[in-house]
């Protein structure tokens, strides 16, 4: 059996609900993870000097050993990823690219994306029309990596900002769900089969998990779930099963 313990979180607009993520992570005690995800979000405006807290608070707790794995939000803006990819150089940075490692024995892939939109902001239309089409093609090389990845790995995890899927949005108005994710990541799921997907963004989500196919998506935007998530994502064969320790609603077994 393949396993590996984990805690992800993302939108913490630092230092918004920093004091959040402080307490959320306190109380697991004894829960020691294998890997921390962050899924974007984790700063204001760009704000590279922000993220130390985040970084410092991580380390003092649980070590310098413990993977760190961040991807990058709409607010670790695009003219500043370099920064913060130089400032924080502990920090695993993926951007449409993967990391792996053995951990407890196996093989532990993580792709990393910003995500995709279905339609552009109205800033976004006005200064930036080019990313239409590099949201389109993002997708393209999510299912590409995703698939060669998935031949290889014994435990798959796709980790990107934006929603990958509206079922896991649900709770926000529905004009702006298309400004939120892109629903072609859908197929991109059922094709690829990681064993567990992990977003962010969607701040009044009710639905934070799903399952797709094999896959089990979790939305681990603190805003909507006032916590961290922890747990154990396991698999044995081709079937994974994830226990989630926290957040205290969804303390449960996904099968």
């Amino acid at each position: 059996m393949s396993f590996i313990r984990f805690i992800a979180f993302s939108d913490v607009h630092t230092p918004r609900y920093f004091p959040l993520i402080v307490a959320s992570i306190n109380s697991l005690l004894s829960f020691r993870p294998d890997i921390i995800l962050l899924a974007g979000d984790i700063v204001e405006q760009g704000d590279i000097e922000g993220y130390e807290n985040i970084r410092f608070f991580l380390r003092k707790k649980y070590g310098d050993e413990t993977p760190i794995i961040s991807i990058y939000g709409n607010e670790e803006h695009v003219d500043k990823q370099d920064l913060f990819r130089t400032r924080y150089k502990d920090v695993i940075w993926l951007d449409d690219s993967f990391w792996q490692s053995m951990i407890n024995g196996s093989r532990v892939c993580v792709y990393g994306s910003r995500g995709s939109l279905e339609k552009l902001t109205t800033w976004q239309q006005k200064n930036m029309p080019y990313l239409k089409e590099i949201y389109e093609k993002r997708i393209y090389i999510a299912r590409e990596n995703l698939m060669k990845l998935r031949s290889s790995c014994d435990l798959l995890i796709f980790l990107l900002h934006y929603t990958p899927t509206f079922i896991t949005a649900r709770g926000e108005p529905e004009n702006i769900l298309k400004y939120m994710g892109h629903r072609g990541y859908e197929k991109v799921i059922t094709e690829t089969r990681p064993d567990l997907v992990i977003h962010g963004h969607s701040h009044g989500s009710k639905e934070l998990y799903t399952k797709l196919g094999f896959s089990h998506i979790i939305n681990v935007a603190v805003p909507a779930s006032q916590s961290v998530f922890a747990g154990i994502l396991r698999k044995e064969e081709n079937s994974a099963s994830l226990e989630l320790l926290s957040p205290p609603t969804l303390r449960k077994l996904y099968k």
